[in-house]
């Protein structure tokens, strides 16, 4: 980078991170693997060798909204350590609870030998030094897997080192009333729809639903300026208003992005006035797009596929009505995606060897595979991009792992001002929606005021 970033130390950055809450305990840990028994005396009267002490092993995972695939991977895991004389201890927590654990670990000397943990949380443990790195292991995974999915590699390697292994690709999907579509004459595009598709088609169906008695609204939307569901980023970045450029480091939006970020806007306030958003939009919280679409309140959402997977449990006539596709595209079809996955290795780890068996274990075709099979996120191997659950609706999950940009676009991969920036109460996409759509501004001044909040914030680091 052009910029010299400043640096946090280990210490600052531990006391000022939002996950270092002291005293979580661990739970949820498995009962160990039992050791192998000492074989019989031989007849001879020989004592036998002894047996090989087996290896102590700790491994963190997260529980997903899969159930299934959890116990899957604990069987799995478990038959792996029984089968190479490795006792393991498996501690299972929820998504919130895995990130604030983490960082007390670090400072108490108690993480795992290795764990689940998502893309951020990494990039935070390895700023905090604690982890080891796995550029080999990310060349010899990637080598016996037909190689890593596009972009990848870059997103991954940092200052030439790779120190977390991607393990799947969380894209946020359009997911829609098909059925509802079809019954009002609309012919619904396949793969990818652009923004005015998305537009128009659910005025469309929403004009017909309420002609029908029972009106749903376009687009589960949420207008806040902390915007849950993404949607929001994913249109100024589909009509080419970027906020930095591709280094990261520097502010880009008023001086060289006026242009599409009006354009962008200005879509979202047509959008807004044709009545395509619930009521309720400016109070919309984490599950309030699942409701609006679980609920039968909304013919469109954008939100991660967990939505057609609790779908399939619990209203089975619901996710057959269902289709799926990426998010939208317009001046760019890149659609957002993240790490929801990655697996680390302590780099206080006694065991690394054994651990780095885990590991390479964990992307095998009988359980990587089955394990995507019963989740709901896409693959990070090209090996798996042939797996029969992509066809079908499905189909559209690979499809956004294949087009998904990871943070930090346009630059290769975020940093820590980036981090702030699109984490903050104020972040700039959400904050210039709302103050066109709720508030009355004109484009022009909501991008400027959010243009100096994000400059203010990168002066911080650069």
């Amino acid at each position: 980078m052009s910029a010299v970033q400043k640096k946090l130390s280990r210490r600052d950055f531990l006391r000022s991170s939002a996950l270092a809450t002291a005293g979580v305990l661990l739970v949820g840990c498995a009962a160990p693997a039992a050791a192998p028994q000492a074989a019989p005396a031989a007849s001879g009267g020989e004592a036998p060798a002894a047996p090989q002490q087996a290896i102590n092993l700790s491994f963190w995972m997260w529980n997903t909204f899969a159930p299934t695939a959890d116990e899957f991977m604990q069987e799995k895991l478990n038959e792996w350590a029984g089968a190479n004389n490795v006792t393991i201890e498996i501690s299972r927590d929820a998504d919130p609870n895995m990130a604030t654990k983490v960082m007390p670990s670090i400072e108490a000397g108690t993480l795992p030998d290795a764990l689940f943990i998502s893309g951020g949380v990494a990039l935070q443990m390895m700023d905090a030094q604690s982890l080891e790195p796995l550029t080999d292991l990310f060349g010899e995974i990637g080598d016996a897997h037909g190689g890593w999915q596009p972009r990848l590699d870059t997103f991954a390697t940092r200052n030439g080192a790779v120190s977390f292994l991607p393990y799947s690709i969380d894209t946020p999907m359009v997911q829609f009333r098909q059925d509802l579509f079809e019954a009002a004459g609309i012919t619904v595009p396949t793969g990818q729809w652009t923004w005015d598709e998305t537009r128009d088609l659910t005025a469309q169906a929403s004009k017909y639903t309420e002609e029908q008695g029972s009106k749903l609204y376009g687009w589960g939307f949420g207008v806040v300026k902390l915007t849950h569901d993404g949607w929001c980023s994913d249109l100024f970045r589909n009509y080419g208003a970027d906020i930095w450029d591709e280094t990261g480091t520097k502010i880009i939006l008023a001086d060289e992005k006026m242009a599409e970020a009006v354009a962008a806007l200005n879509f979202a306030k047509q959008a807004w006035d044709m009545g395509l958003f619930p009521p309720d939009a400016p109070a919309y919280d984490y599950a309030a797009n699942n409701k609006a679409f679980l609920e039968k309140q909304a013919l469109l959402v954008i939100n991660a596929a967990s939505i057609y997977v609790a779908a399939q449990d619990s209203d089975p006539e619901l996710a057959e009505a269902m289709g799926l596709a990426p998010k939208p595209k317009a001046l760019r079809d890149t659609t957002d995606a993240s790490l929801r996955y990655t697996v680390v290795m302590s780099n206080k780890s006694k065991n690394k060897e054994t651990a780095s068996d885990l590991i390479r274990a964990l992307y095998s075709s009988d359980i990587y595979a089955p394990w995507l099979e019963r989740g709901f996120v896409a693959n990070v191997l090209k090996e798996y991009d042939s797996l029969p659950m992509w066809e079908g609706k499905r189909a559209a999950f690979n499809l956004a792992a294949q087009i998904g940009s990871y943070p930090g676009y346009p630059a290769p991969f975020d940093n820590a001002a980036i981090s702030e920036l699109s984490g903050s109460p104020d972040s700039p996409v959400g904050s210039m929606v709302v103050r066109v759509l709720l508030d009355g501004w004109t484009p022009e001044d909501a991008i400027a005021e959010a243009d100096t909040f994000s400059k203010r914030v990168f002066e911080k680091y650069f």
